[in-house]
């Protein structure tokens, strides 16, 4: 069980499961990867599939499978393909479309059990314990506070489309951070098929163009490139690309006000060149 622990003015929260020390890939033992095709059943029973074959069989394209070392008491891994190492960037807009429409029907079977949470973490960079790409779904407790910022404002635009807009708020925390809005009042519960389609071309485009922003850059391209992006799924929904450029450091971690090196206008206009 997920054991949720306030600091004494209540104001601040942490979750505690020990299970997590143990993951996969962190335990000492010989390493198989349970997310490539063929080691099925080396995850729990999945819970969703597209693509041809039969319940945790081969075949597959996308699998959704409960956390075996979970956070909160519903987290689920959405694995992204077969392959150990394509991704976003590699993939085709359909099959983006496919990650996405699998976020949404996800969080329609989980908004009625607690707030849901939808996020990806890519590379060791970015906090992910197994390189093979996945998202994850996780809910929380209606009765447990959360902090997610509320939506900012939309300025510095990169690049628009009929249903979305991708920017660099004033509001940045992270260097070269990317905000992706609908465009309208539709929910992310309910997309249609064109909605999903040009959600999936604007998020392949923001990726694609921060992996060129750390590629070209000497001291960004000492690491490998990472990045971790969530979606808030609700009212005024959004989805909030987090590049793993920089470190947080004393500062940031004494006072919980971020510093950000590269002005969001800068960014904005390195974004529209890459």
């Amino acid at each position: 069980m997920a054991n949720y622990i306030s600091d004494s003015s209540k104001s601040r929260w942490m979750v505690s499961n020990p299970k997590r020390l143990t993951r996969t890939g962190m335990d000492g033992k010989p390493f198989r990867c349970p997310f490539c095709e063929g080691n099925e059943g080396d995850t729990p029973p999945e819970v969703y599939r597209v693509g041809p074959g039969q319940q945790d069989k081969p075949g597959w394209q996308i699998r959704v499978v409960p956390n075996l070392f979970p956070i909160t008491d519903i987290h689920e891994v959405v694995i992204h393909s077969p392959s150990h190492e394509e991704n976003f960037v590699d993939f085709s807009t359909e099959h983006i479309e496919l990650i996405i429409k699998t976020y949404i029907d996800r969080f329609n079977a989980l908004k009625d059990k607690g707030k849901v949470y939808i996020f990806h973490n890519f590379s060791l960079a970015s906090g992910a314990s197994l390189i093979h790409p996945h998202s994850q779904i996780s809910v929380v407790p209606n009765d447990i506070p959360t902090n997610t910022i509320v939506v900012q404002p939309i300025v510095n635009i990169v690049e628009q489309n009929d249903c979305f807009v991708s920017y660099c708020p004033d509001y940045s925390e992270w260097s070269y951070e990317i905000w992706i809005k609908a465009l309208g009042q539709f929910k992310f519960g309910e997309s249609t098929n064109i909605q999903i389609n040009k959600l999936a071309v604007i998020l392949q485009s923001a990726i694609n163009k921060l992996k060129k922003i750390h590629d070209n850059n000497p001291h960004y391209a000492k690491k490998p490139f990472g990045y971790n992006f969530y979606i808030y799924p609700y009212e005024n929904f959004y989805l909030r690309i987090i590049p793993r450029f920089m470190e947080r450091a004393g500062f940031e971690l004494s006072t919980g006000i971020m510093v950000n090196s590269v002005d969001p206008k800068k960014a904005e206009e390195d974004l529209k060149k890459a």
